[in-house]
């Protein structure tokens, strides 16, 4: 009787156990995307060989990081500095997949708002750049006049010229602008990038003005797959004529929490209308657009593993799970067969 008692706590036991542990490994994948669980469980996404460009989740702000084909770093942009530690955590992490070797070939800061160079500071003293673009503006805002006397003070190669420094037979890069403007939101170099047959168009924080001038003097450049929506979806930007122009598949708008109301009703509805998916980093997290040499792109979201077969602890609890079934099952015919005998 006692025996039977015990092989009873025993099959209680490791019932329980069974139940907390795959508790603990479908936990976090209750909420996510199918496709991002597949993506990120199973799939290999080699950064050999393909342009990758992440859109950082930084809250209200703009923060772009992309691994080009030919193995340099562009970035456009470092967001707020409120998210500067996670600025540069994910280009530790996910940009650089934690190598040793740190260097940033290119930095683009498209103009003086602090939600677009706020990162900036902890990223160069944190990372070896080598180049810079920043325009050199009359501002009053103290993080840009900061930052401006920090670059002035080292050894960076200041880029004046976009598009003679950004050259390379892997990809094509084309600049538009920066245009004369006295608002500072228009003085954003427009960045336009292909890789195979996939394209990018960066637009910084430009409003409707900038967008008449493109659609008037590039409209047969414009055209893109992927579209970062210009300042956070404002209302001055992204008008529907510019964006039948662009003809995007995807659109993605980063943003935080705001007062401003951004993303507008307005620029939603005319990305509705283009027939693109909207994708926001306020809603998605981290967006990453991986581009492989065999013309396609894979699209994920979220918290997601880059480079190599993703091996972490979940797979070891799940064996250990299929130890313990094993388990109970043997307990449970044993413990059948002493009944029927």
């Amino acid at each position: 009787m006692k025996d039977i008692q015990k092989k009873n706590k025993i099959i209680i036991i490791l019932i329980f156990l069974l139940i907390v542990s795959l508790t603990n490994f479908f936990a976090d994948k209750i909420s996510a995307q199918l496709k991002n669980i597949l993506i990120e469980q199973f799939f290999i996404i080699e950064s050999d060989d393909r342009l990758m460009v992440h859109f950082i989740s930084v809250g209200q702000g703009d923060a772009i990081a992309i691994n080009l084909p030919n193995d340099e770093v562009l970035l456009i942009d470092t967001g707020p500095k409120e998210s500067a530690v996670t600025f540069t955590n994910y280009i530790k992490e996910k940009v650089f997949n934690n190598r040793t070797d740190k260097t940033i070939d290119y930095l683009i800061l498209t103009h003086a708002d602090a939600d677009h160079i706020g990162g900036a500071m902890r990223l160069l003293k944190n990372f070896d750049v080598e180049n810079i673009y920043i325009p050199f503006l009359e501002s009053e805002s103290t993080t840009y006049l900061q930052l401006i006397e920090y670059i002035k003070s080292g050894d960076y190669d200041l880029m004046s010229d976009l598009s003679k420094s950004l050259v390379s037979d892997e990809y094509d890069i084309k600049i538009f602008g920066p245009f004369d403007s006295t608002d500072t939101n228009d003085t954003c170099p427009i960045i336009r990038l292909k890789y195979m047959n996939v394209s990018f168009l960066f637009t910084g924080d430009i409003s409707n003005d900038i967008e008449s001038i493109l659609l008037s003097d590039y409209s047969d450049d414009i055209d893109s797959d992927i579209i970062k929506i210009a300042h956070h979806a404002s209302k001055y930007s992204s008008s529907l004529e510019f964006l039948q122009a662009v003809s995007p598949e995807y659109a993605v708008i980063s943003c935080g929490n705001n007062s401003y109301g951004h993303p507008t009703d307005v620029v939603l509805k005319n990305i509705s209308e283009v027939g693109a998916l909207a994708i926001r980093t306020d809603v998605s997290g981290n967006i990453l657009f991986s581009v492989s040499s065999e013309n396609d792109f894979d699209l994920l979201t979220g918290e997601y593993n880059i480079t190599g077969l993703v091996i972490d602890y979940r797979y070891f609890v799940l064996a250990f799970d299929l130890i313990m079934i094993v388990c109970i099952c043997a307990l449970l015919l044993k413990k059948a067969k002493t009944h029927i005998h």
